[in-house]
């Protein structure tokens, strides 16, 4: 029951995370989304370590656990713009595949550079760590 509550408790911070994000990114006239804002600020909290990993951990697990829920409403509105697809279908395509391309892009840099601060902050702890024992 405990972790069911902390699950509950992480997702809503993660909901309102990304409300808040959305409307600064709406109030600042930023030319890209609030999830975009809002990922931005996620990893700077994790990174800075204002925000542990464990306090949002269950509650992102549970949502990409069920992301698959919240595509729903998108299979059922393709199927009932059926014309829009045959006009446009093949720009909207083209736009979301650049889209997908690009998010995937940025994931991947995102989570290379991630990786390689921490490499540095590890490799930095063990020099320390080994100048202090020969000293």
């Amino acid at each position: 029951m405990k972790r069911l509550l902390s699950t509950v408790a992480q997702v809503l911070l993660l909901i309102a995370a990304w409300y808040g994000a959305d409307r600064a990114a709406s109030w600042l006239g930023l030319p890209f989304s609030g999830g975009i804002v809002g990922l931005l600020a996620m990893v700077a909290l994790l990174l800075s370590g204002a925000v542990r990993p464990a306090a949002v951990e269950h509650g992102a697990e549970w949502l990409l656990s069920n992301m698959l829920l919240f595509f729903i409403p998108l299979v059922v509105s393709v199927v009932q713009f059926t014309g829009l697809l045959k006009s446009e279908g093949l720009r909207l395509f083209a736009a979301i595949g650049l889209g997908f391309i690009a998010v995937l892009l940025a994931t991947a840099f995102t989570v290379e550079w991630v990786c390689r601060l921490d490499r540095g902050r590890r490799l930095r702890r063990l020099r320390v760590q080994r100048k202090g024992a020969t000293a």
